[in-house]
């Protein structure tokens, strides 16, 4: 998979003035809307090798990136690099009033994901987000100041994750299969702090897991509960998930669903990138409850 977005602005400022700016790559990775860091400055004297290690939080977790200068031409462009985030080439071209600036990100998100959390950070560049660091470089440059809003708007688009699957065995016995978590949550997330409740509203637990090679850890509540019919949990992190179980010509439909409604576009790469990448793995959970119940039933 792979992405590119493009910006422009014209900066009242002459080429050089652009240049030098960039130049350090603190100045453009501060530019972006948001909360970061930049540590580790490492600046050459042909500029080429420049380089410096961008910082921010996804999920909470820091994460860290260092990005260095692979091209630079006074005055004309330069294009910044790292293994594993996007490629940024920054043009300048003069103009009658000062200098046409145009900011290309260009990013290639290989498969599998599991191994490169860093792609998960940058595929957090979203569209809204290179056009706030650009315009943050105009005002910089031109009054020293960001001009771009450090809020984002809110996103309000659902995402979500469902499958289902048809279950040789009795509707009672797999509903009591899979009010555990440990079945409907999968090996893959481990399961602590179990309490339960009679009625089943107001069941928590603390489930823990890895994505993107993250280790993530949040507080589960089932909110609603019907025996034989379905149950809703719902995570401090991450999204509500519904289970539920149906008749179906003498069998029983199992199915299950994540919602989440990300906070802003940022998280909603992120969210979006993340159920690509489970897509494959609920699927075999839903094999393998199956693969459970059928046995169960014999």
């Amino acid at each position: 998979m792979s992405r590119n977005v493009i910006r422009s602005t014209r900066i009242n400022a002459p080429v050089d003035r652009v240049f030098s700016f960039l130049s350090d790559p603190t100045n453009w990775m501060k530019a972006f809307p948001g909360d970061s860091d930049v540590t580790h400055l490492d600046v050459k004297p042909d500029g080429e090798g420049t380089s410096a290690r961008w910082s921010a939080k996804m999920w909470g977790l820091p994460m860290h990136i260092t990005h260095e200068y692979r091209e630079v031409v006074p005055n004309k462009r330069i294009v910044s690099g790292t293994s594993v985030g996007p490629t940024l080439t920054f043009t300048l071209e003069p103009v009658e009033d000062g200098t046409e600036l145009t900011v290309e990100e260009s990013l290639d998100i290989p498969a599998p994901l599991v191994r490169v959390p860093a792609q998960a950070l940058f595929a957090r560049w979203a569209e809204t987000d290179i056009q706030g660091m650009v315009a943050n470089v105009k005002g910089l440059v031109e009054a020293g100041m960001k001009t771009a809003p450090e809020s984002e708007a809110k996103f309000t688009q659902n995402l979500a994750w469902s499958g289902s699957v048809i279950i040789d065995a009795p509707l009672p016995q797999v509903f009591d299969l899979v009010r555990d978590p440990r079945v409907w949550l999968g090996p893959d997330v481990q399961i602590s702090e179990l309490k339960t409740t009679p009625e089943g509203v107001g069941t928590t637990f603390q489930a823990a897991w890895k994505v993107l090679g993250i280790p993530l850890k949040t507080t589960h509540e089932y909110t609603e509960f019907a025996q034989n019919e379905r149950f809703t949990s719902k995570a401090a992190l991450g999204p509500v998930f519904t289970v539920e179980v149906a008749p179906a010509n003498g069998w029983t439909r199992l199915s299950m669903r994540s919602d989440v409604i990300p906070r802003n576009m940022a998280e909603a790469a992120v969210d979006a990138l993340v159920m690509k990448i489970s897509e494959r793995s609920q699927t075999e959970l839903l094999a393998s409850i199956k693969a459970t119940a059928e046995a169960q039933a014999r």
